[in-house]
């Protein structure tokens, strides 16, 4: 990898850290302050919904020329909003005011190192980019909660989010050691105001809308999964370290399969792997409830963690393929990333109605067969999408398409 996406990983890797460390401690954090569990599900919804609420104003004022510094702004943010939570604990106020900018800065963060990335690779070699890219968010996430879980057993919550939380500013200092980098060969030119934000959202490529489906669809179906499996599995026998095994190797099959993308994506239509990585990971879903035995839940799980990773990695690809077209990728990174937000926020809302309803045995066929439709749903209304779907329907091992050949 070059030296500029060496330092943006490096920035990734800082953000993901510190955002990994608030995930697990931000309820430990909220409980040792007193708050009811109402009250801690509030405040948690709230980092999701300010997360969302930055992605497409983050795209839209993206420019290559000032992207370092807002980049910067947003990083210095994150710190202060993550370290900031050591010194708010006897003030409610302040807390409310540090989960939202939290929310808002990360949200932020990953819009503009998506679409610098983007930008100073030129949108070449996308699969294998994008592998490397999203295997070090990955990465990120679970050293920060390692990290944050053994430092909290020493220095308590407060103390391992403000130690934690310096990261991403101290990364962001070697932003100013990253080359300069232009952007695609004609900006796009936005009207000011909300009606141009909506034509500019209207004129976006069809791609970027399949590939916000593809992490709504991936976000959708992990985070039902994720939220109600403890619960199904220890009613089913499962003792706890046996689930937590599960999530393991789940997320362990998630961040191999990005690693090796880039090697994969040398000779294999990414489109293909597209359409059968949804497949398999809604089948996988629908058949999930008939699954007691340990040994095949292991084989679903490592199912289920290598199509969320393929996906994770192709439809960023999608994205950063438009740059290689001379295509504007601020915009298109916050629409991608908003899905993200969006299956996150759907998937245990829709998962616990159903699963009140109906049980979580049929919640999950349900949402798994769903989330296939929803895909081949938008898939079908885009000449790209139907390109996509022709691609995965005939696939073979032939070399994939020039736009994803290494330079």
């Amino acid at each position: 990898m070059s030296r500029a996406v060496l330092i943006v990983c490096a920035c990734a890797a800082a953000a993901t850290t510190a955002e990994g460390a608030l995930s697990l401690l931000y309820a430990p954090y909220l409980e040792a302050q007193g708050y009811s569990l109402s009250a801690i599900g509030a405040l948690s919804s709230l980092l999701a919904v300010f997360r969302l609420a930055s992605r497409v104003p983050a795209g839209t004022v993206y420019r290559p020329f000032r992207a370092r510094i807002h980049l910067a702004v947003a990083l210095l943010a994150l710190s202060v909003a993550t370290s900031g939570f050591a010194l708010a604990r006897d003030h409610p106020v302040a807390v409310v005011v540090l989960t939202a900018a939290h929310g808002f800065a990360f949200g932020s963060v990953g819009t503009l190192i998506l679409a610098v990335v983007i930008d100073v690779t030129g949108g070449r070699a996308a699969g294998a980019v994008m592998g490397w890219y999203t295997a070090v968010l990955s990465t990120g996430y679970a050293l920060g909660a390692f990290a944050a879980g053994g430092l909290a057993d020493t220095t308590g919550p407060a103390a391992a989010l403000a130690l934690l939380g310096v990261l991403p500013a101290v990364t962001a200092i070697a932003l100013f050691a990253l080359p300069s980098f232009g952007g695609p060969r004609a900006d796009v030119e936005r009207s000011q105001g909300f009606r141009g934000l909506l034509a500019a959202g209207a004129a976006l490529d069809a791609r970027v809308w399949l590939a916000f489906t593809i992490v709504v669809y991936i976000n959708l179906l992990a985070d039902s999964v994720d939220t109600f499996f403890p619960l199904y599995g220890v009613a089913i026998g499962l003792p706890l370290a046996a689930v937590g095994t599960l999530k393991g190797l789940k997320s362990a099959a998630a961040t191999f399969i990005r690693f090796v993308s880039g090697v994969m994506f040398r000779y294999l239509d990414y489109r293909a792997i597209d359409v059968w990585a949804v497949i398999l990971s809604g089948a996988a879903t629908v058949v999930l409830p008939r699954v007691s035995a340990f040994g095949a839940l292991v084989a679903l799980f490592i199912l289920l963690g290598l199509t969320r990773g393929i996906l994770r990695v192709t439809s960023a690809a999608t994205v950063a393929e438009l740059r290689r077209e001379g295509r504007d990728v601020g915009l298109a990174s916050g629409v991608y990333n908003a899905g993200l937000d969006v299956g996150a926020i759907a998937g245990p809302a829709l998962g616990g109605v159903l699963g009140t309803a109906l049980g979580l045995a049929t919640m999950f066929q349900i949402v798994g067969v769903a989330s296939v439709v929803m895909y081949f749903a938008v898939a079908l209304a885009s000449a790209p999408g139907r390109s996509a779907l022709r691609a995965g329907l005939r696939a073979s091992g032939r070399r994939s398409a020039p736009a994803l050949r290494r330079p």
